[in-house]
């Protein structure tokens, strides 16, 4: 009886956390479907801060575009990387943006390119708009020296991030 009650204690204690991270993201959707995106923001950095590359990357949105916090590109860009080094396409697409028009962060082409095109890789069999349009865009504003560059560094982060995420599986 004492092993049961230790197995069932210790099972609840084990998924407390859990239940409390899914109230946090419901409760921060339930708010943002109300277009209350402040409380829904501070529902959702419990759950970026504590590693959720989704939730990371919304926050991003949210610093980006405004939405229940002032404006910071600077933030934004701190939550895109984040979530894109954690292998979310969508982040990496726009740290690719941010990159490519220097928001957030110093304008940098090869590290746009590079971000661009582990977006592209991700979504291969998708071929999403954005990150093929980013990728083929920056790919046409490097010179020959800097696309040598970028398509170093884009293996460097395909390999790095892609054992990151497969790491997590």
């Amino acid at each position: 009886m004492i092993k049961y009650a230790i197995r069932l204690l210790t099972l609840l204690l084990c998924t407390m956390p859990l239940h409390a991270a899914w109230a946090n993201y419901d409760e921060g959707l339930a708010a943002a479907q109300k277009d209350d995106y402040q409380t829904a923001f501070s529902k959702w950095k419990k759950l970026a801060e504590s590693g959720d590359p989704n939730m990371q990357a919304t926050l991003a949105v949210l610093y980006h575009t405004g939405q229940g916090v002032k404006k910071n590109y600077q933030k934004a860009f701190y939550w895109y990387k984040k979530a894109a080094q954690q292998g979310n396409p969508a982040a990496q697409a726009n740290l690719g943006v941010m990159y490519a028009k220097g928001t957030g962060t110093d304008q940098d082409t090869v590290e746009s390119y590079a971000w661009y095109s582990l977006a592209a890789e991700a979504n291969k069999d998708k071929r999403v708009g954005n990150q093929l349009w980013g990728f083929e865009t920056i790919a046409a504003q490097l010179n020959p020296k800097q696309l040598k560059q970028a398509q170093k560094l884009s293996q460097q982060y395909l390999e790095k991030y892609a054992l990151q995420k497969s790491a997590k599986k």
